[in-house]
């Protein structure tokens, strides 16, 4: 995975919704999407985007192995864990996907290191703020971090200057609520991105 880089999270319970996000997403330069398992038809989801070329679609909120052998065999290219989980980074690992394990102490951090995580996921990630982040990576400068949970316009730059690797965002995409403007989503998915790179 590319580093300074956005992963749109796609977390619509509606399948048609959640494809018309990820392509306005896809329209304003998004090209890492992360479809969140726990939702309606999140399997299929990451199938189909797993076709459009140039875009590199993973699973979240996978929690447990079964979850990780169907985000696998949908075509997901990394999976996200709100937790470490050695069965899910070992499969994971064991299929040449990018394993992002969540953690949040330094000892959970340095845990999910050592099973082998490629990135660790820090949620939510507004609680301890760029700060937190840059204080992990001073103590633990060899560890890829992943921020989602609280991510904007106003602080992404400052999670990037912090020492995050990856910011995973939603309602700065979509604003709040159940539904979207697809140009707003396009507009928002430019800014975001000019505003880390």
């Amino acid at each position: 995975m590319n580093e300074r880089n956005i992963i749109a999270v796609v977390r619509f319970d509606d399948k048609q919704t959640s494809l018309d996000f990820s392509n306005a997403c896809i329209q304003g330069g998004i090209n890492y999407l992360e479809v969140i398992t726990i939702r309606n038809n999140s399997f299929e989801i990451i199938n189909e985007l797993s076709n459009i070329e140039k875009v590199i679609v993973g699973a979240g909120t996978v929690l447990n192995l079964e979850s990780a052998e169907q985000a696998y065999n949908a075509g997901a290219k990394f999976i996200v864990s709100p937790h470490t989980d050695k069965k899910i980074i070992d499969f994971t690992k064991s299929k040449g996907l990018i394993s992002v394990a969540g953690a949040y102490t330094s000892s959970e951090i340095v845990n999910a290191y050592n099973l082998g995580a490629d990135y660790v996921k820090i949620f939510p990630a507004s609680t301890g703020g760029p700060e937190y982040v840059k204080a992990i990576k001073e103590a633990l400068p060899f560890v890829k971090v992943l921020v989602t949970g609280g991510i904007n316009f106003q602080n992404s730059l400052d999670f990037i200057s912090a020492g995050a690797s990856l910011l995973g965002v939603s309602t700065a995409l979509t604003g709040k609520g159940v539904t979207f403007d697809k140009d707003i989503v396009i507009r928002n998915s430019k800014i975001l991105l000019s505003s880390i790179n």
